[in-house]
């Protein structure tokens, strides 16, 4: 299942998931507003209850959802209620798409935290690290990875090349659908943030 099913980066999952012969429901807040995506289910991943009740009977979910408007200091929580309805639902498996201000800069901290950062910018990229510190403090049954593109996200078709590592050249979304789903299918990492780059 992808969460954030009517995004760029959902969109590219979905597309990506037809062409391996994946069944996978696209789950968004509100169908009205995707009409054009096949089959959506209502649901919210920051909701346990939505969360359990469109994820039960699923090997795996996917969250490519970018909700900018969420209050700052909701993302931990939603976080925590995410995994909560993934355990009710008995989904073993879980994939995020994360953001690159909060990989380690070269200094050895996230970029975020940089001096240069721009302070602006810098309560979003805090709360996507509190999803992360969520994450990293989970004890549960869910394996879940962070996959995280870098800054430079870009639309160009049938490219599907990418690398597993931190700041590269910019990544495609359909390069961004092909790591998401060859770590739903093959499970080489757990448990940890991982970069995602283009070739």
């Amino acid at each position: 299942m992808v969460f954030g099913a009517g995004g760029r980066a959902g969109r590219a999952v979905l597309a990506e998931a037809e062409r391996r012969g994946i069944d996978a429901t696209p789950v968004v807040r509100d169908p009205a507003r995707h009409p054009d995506v096949a089959g959506a289910v209502p649901g919210d991943a920051t909701s346990a209850a939505d969360v359990e009740r469109v994820a039960r009977g699923h090997d795996a979910a996917i969250v490519a959802v970018y909700a900018a408007e969420l209050d700052t200091a909701a993302y931990g929580p939603a976080m925590r209620a995410l995994l909560e309805g993934l355990e009710r639902a008995a989904v073993p498996r879980l994939l995020l798409v994360g953001v690159a201000t909060t990989l380690p800069g070269e200094h050895g901290v996230p970029v975020f935290e940089e001096p240069e950062f721009p302070a602006d910018w810098r309560p979003f990229s805090r709360a996507r690290a509190d999803e992360l510190d969520v994450l990293e403090r989970y004890a549960g049954p869910v394996d879940w990875v962070l996959l995280t593109p870098p800054m430079e996200l870009v639309e160009k078709p049938g490219d599907t090349r990418y690398e597993i590592r931190n700041f590269g050249g910019p990544l495609t979304y359909a390069a961004l659908a092909c790591a998401l789903l060859d770590e739903a299918a093959e499970g080489r990492h757990h448990r940890r943030q991982i970069g995602v780059s283009g070739t």
